[in-house]
């Protein structure tokens, strides 16, 4: 009889004991860096769509808008399928079966990840919705590794969450919300390089295999990752003869994959890097490994636009502009990290210059302030110089503030069709 009576109160208060062991589980979560990235991310894509519904309709719209199909008419998220967003529907769709060349070009890990969600949502969920749900993680988790690798270079709170802030108010980070594949390949970039930063070989390989399918510019931050693990070994050559270097070759596996699927899709394993010749519409993209070349010619137009020498028309502006003044901050950047950081900070810095190389082989620099998303050492760099010089912290928040600007304007264009990169 006693063993009755005492049983219900206890078993009463261990059940109490877990669902606020629960709660505190789940407070601790949001209150963690996953929860505050996540409510970040969170209100950075409503604020994104808000301008996009508010100013969309009342703008004239152009040729990045769909004529038919998905995208063409206006709905919660028609704003993110512009331009080539259709190529990645269209291999999340129907895979590279189509009869369009120039889809050969873009990379599957986004599609794959999109028809994924699709799937395993059994259909209750659109491409869009499917995409939106897959950027949204995947800028979170960017944004998470992001801030972890700040806390490695940066010693305040609010420093570490101001690279995070400069990354989503990067000129192009809208292409983050879109149906584009920056989101996934920075968060597998981030944390490729996160993992290397912990000394976690297995783990960044296992980032690095997707990468080489996601971008031909995984090449650098598969560099980045192989010098961090160089100095890791204190730069000795003799710090190389261990088994986690292999990780470095292994991570063209994912390439590996996709040209062998392209082999036998369409009969040709390097259907990807040949899919731009096919387009008139890309004639401009041609390798140059002059990049000296290229380099003056887009500081010529870039200068002549400024000063009032040829028009400043759109794609003078988005085409060359702005990618050439990215370009620019991208090699100071780099040259500023290696200054102040020395040893520790030379992997982001030769990074930055692979990218800018990387970035100037086709002959030209459209769409590269998009492709300089990825590029964190702009990021780091600049809150470190305010860290460095607090005397300088006005100027970080005038540069954030000015970028968010930027980027509103071009997500605007973005959204009503207008050539944005």
């Amino acid at each position: 009889m006693t063993d009755t009576i005492t049983a219900g109160p206890t078993r009463v208060s261990a059940d109490s004991s877990e669902r606020r062991s629960g709660r505190e589980r789940v407070l601790g979560w949001l209150a963690g860096d996953y929860g505050k990235v996540l409510l970040v991310v969170l209100a950075w894509n409503v604020a994104l769509t808000a301008v996009a519904w508010l100013f969309g309709p009342s703008t004239p719209s152009s040729e990045g808008i769909p004529k038919t199909g998905i995208g063409s008419t206006l709905s919660l998220l028609s704003h993110t399928y512009r331009w080539d967003a259709g190529n990645y529907g269209e291999i999340a769709e129907h895979a590279y079966t189509g009869d369009f060349i120039p889809v050969r070009a873009f990379y599957p890990v986004f599609p794959i990840c999109v028809w994924l969600v699709k799937t395993l949502s059994f259909g209750t969920l659109g491409l869009l919705t499917a995409g939106f749900v897959v950027n949204l993680i995947a800028t979170w988790l960017a944004g998470v590794a992001l801030l972890k690798i700040a806390r490695f270079f940066l010693t305040a709170t609010r420093s570490h969450w101001l690279v995070v802030g400069a990354f989503l108010t990067a000129p192009a980070a809208f292409f983050l919300h879109s149906f584009y594949s920056e989101a996934v390949f920075c968060a597998l970039g981030f944390w490729a390089y996160l993992f290397a930063l912990r000394r976690q070989w297995l783990w960044m390989g296992l980032c690095l295999i997707p990468l080489t399918a996601s971008r031909i510019t995984a090449a650098v931050f598969i560099g980045l990752c192989f010098l961090e693990f160089w100095r890791s070994a204190g730069w000795k050559p003799r710090g190389l003869l261990s088994w986690p270097i292999l990780w470095f070759p292994v991570a063209y596996v994912g390439l590996g994959a996709h040209m062998l699927y392209m082999k036998l899709e369409t009969g040709s394993a390097t259907a990807s890097f040949t899919a731009l010749e096919s387009a008139s519409t890309w004639s401009y993209h041609k390798f140059n490994p002059n990049i000296l070349d290229t380099t003056l010619t887009e500081l010529q137009i870039t200068a002549g636009a400024l000063t009032g020498g040829s028009p400043m028309t759109g794609w003078t502006l988005m085409s060359h502009v702005l990618p050439t003044i990215g370009l620019v901050l991208l090699v100071a950047s780099s040259i500023y990290f290696f200054v102040a950081l020395r040893s520790k900070g030379l992997p982001l810095a030769l990074f930055g210059i692979a990218s800018f190389v990387m970035l100037t082989l086709n002959s030209n620099v459209v769409s590269v302030h998009r492709y300089l998303l990825p590029c964190l050492v702009m990021y780091l760099a600049l809150v470190h110089l305010a860290e460095w010089r607090p005397k300088l912290r006005g100027v970080v928040y005038a540069t954030l503030y000015l970028n968010s600007l930027i980027c509103t304007a071009i997500f605007i264009r973005f959204a009503t069709g207008h050539w944005a990169g």
